[in-house]
């Protein structure tokens, strides 16, 4: 029975197979590097011995850093359950969503314990860093073979609780300068647990603990940290979506990842269309108390870090919870379709989608592109309900798509530029199809009109899903769950056909 699934699904990927590599130190005086010929798993088990015996990482393959390194055990964290009852409106957003099940979700499990298994246990901090940054600094995270299809792993029971509370506020800086790529992500925060609680919040007190301004939870570069990940290795850039705001007009106008995923979505749709950040924006939904007690705020974050998962979020809570609700909207507020038919040689009419990317500061789609997937359907139809054209509609039997369906992902490959969709053997990719901030693409097809036909219809629509049935057969097990697509968008345009042509309009059909 499926329990968990989560939005961070094989988010952490892994290790494996150059000959090479450079792992940033957390000494100031260099970077060490590490040049190994032969087996690439002999590799990693070289330079990660050489690592902790240096003791330049504390969590190799991670970049988690602990001041001091002082010794921390599960006492030292608060259970988010006391946290949420002064911070009602936090916690119940936080429970059941993305970061909650950050841990225990079974399709990432599955993904790492076959990672596990290939690399010889090298690389069990790089996931559980992001993924359960407690488990791996309490040192609980352990391995069962026996557990599900491929294995999986267990932890403490706070640690199991994934990114909690505790593990983002207790957060008190970034050491990304110190990486192999110095640039964010792999866990590249310092964390020091404690009675001091670090947040976004000026002038805040609490009778439970002491509390601290922290510019870095008001930034995006807090969440680069883990929403970066590059290849430990070969340090081939796999996830993206910090340097993909970055670059973005969001990042341009100063706004933040929390601006997006931390107010409903409502609110988030306002900050993509106004480009203001919540505080900025006329007669926003984003007041109250951030505790008990506190006074009211013209902006206070909720915790639901809404994003895609819809297929998680149904999995986990069931499609009538906020989460999965939540999920839908904000995939259904992203993107539009706009239709461009014209006329083409040999009697052939061309037709282009335009696929916006309107509301995403990040890329469309984003994280694991490689196995994400976004794409058109595309049906044309006559008044005599014949079908002239159809590309992109899954396959009722396999749940699979075509092959000539056109999809918004990356192609990754690994050494032998042979297709993979397991991180630790990516080197590069092949193709990046991916849709940037305020951009668009096209989806470009063909289609003819018999003579007798007198009108057209076309319909487009823009669909989404986490991973594909393939993947989720092999992690999961044969039909142990199927994976739904989410609509994002429709547009449909009806167009006059005279002497066996379409009669363009003057003004394309678009559905935002």
């Amino acid at each position: 029975m499926l329990k968990k699934i989560t939005g961070g699904l094989l988010s952490a990927a892994i290790l494996a197979s150059f000959s090479s590599f450079a792992l940033a130190t957390e000494d100031k005086k260099a970077e060490t590097r590490i040049a190994v010929s032969g087996d690439p798993i002999e590799a990693l088990k070289q330079a990660s011995k050489k690592i902790v015996e240096d003791g330049t990482l504390q969590f190799s393959p991670s970049y988690i850093t602990v001041p001091e390194h002082r010794k921390i055990t599960p006492k030292d964290w608060t259970d988010p359950k006391v946290c949420g009852q002064c911070h009602s409106r936090q916690y119940k957003g936080w429970k059941g969503s993305m970061h909650s099940n950050a841990f225990t979700d079974p399709v990432f499990q599955a993904m790492w314990a076959i990672g596990e298994k290939a690399t010889n246990g090298r690389f069990k901090n790089h996931c559980s860093g992001c993924h359960t940054p407690i488990g791996t600094i309490n040192g609980t995270v352990k391995f069962d073979p026996k557990m599900g299809l491929h294995g999986g792993f267990t932890a403490d029971p706070i640690a199991e609780k994934g990114v909690s509370c505790d593990v983002c506020h207790s957060i008190t800086g970034t050491n990304f300068t110190r990486t192999a790529t110095m640039e964010h992500g792999n866990g590249s925060f310092i964390i020091d647990p404690g009675k001091i609680k670090r947040g976004s919040l000026k002038k805040s007190t609490s009778p439970f603990h002491e509390t601290a301004y922290s510019p870095l939870h008001t930034s995006s570069q807090f969440c680069g940290n883990c929403h970066n990940i590059f290849h430990p290795v070969n340090n081939f850039p796999i996830e993206r979506t910090y340097d993909e705001w970055k670059y973005s007009i969001y990042a341009q106008k100063g706004i933040q990842c929390m601006d997006c995923h931390m107010v409903s979505v409502e609110t988030a749709k306002r900050v993509a269309d106004e480009l203001k950040r919540p505080h900025d924006l006329v007669n926003a939904d984003t007041g109250g108390l951030a505790a008990v007690g506190g006074p009211y705020r013209k902006v206070v974050h909720d915790h639901q870090f809404v994003g895609g998962n819809a297929v998680v979020t149904s999995a986990l809570n069931g499609k009538k919870s906020d989460n999965y609700q939540a999920a839908i909207k904000r995939l259904q507020s992203v993107a539009s379709l706009k239709l461009i038919v014209e006329p083409g040689k040999y009697g052939l009419h061309n037709l282009k989608v335009k696929v916006t990317n309107e509301r995403a500061g990040h890329n469309l789609p984003t994280s694991l592109t490689e196995v994400r997937q976004v794409w058109v359907e595309v049906i044309v139809t006559d008044d005599q309900n014949r079908e002239l054209f159809r590309s992109g509609t899954m396959d009722k039997d396999t749940n699979e798509l075509p092959k000539d369906t056109v999809i918004f992902n990356a192609h990754a490959v690994d050494k032998n530029g042979k297709h993979t969709a397991y991180p630790w053997e990516i080197t590069r990719f092949l193709d990046v199809n991916t849709i940037p901030p305020k951009g668009y693409k096209y989806g470009k097809y063909a289609f003819n009109v018999p003579p007798d036909a007198k009108k057209v219809k076309v319909i487009a629509r823009l669909h989404y899903r986490s991973f594909s049935q393939g993947l989720a057969d092999l992690l999961l097990g044969k039909d142990k769950i199927r994976i739904p697509a989410v609509k994002m968008s429709q547009v449909d345009g009806e167009y006059e056909v005279r002497d066996g042509k379409v009669q363009v309009k003057h003004k394309p059909a678009e559905k935002h």
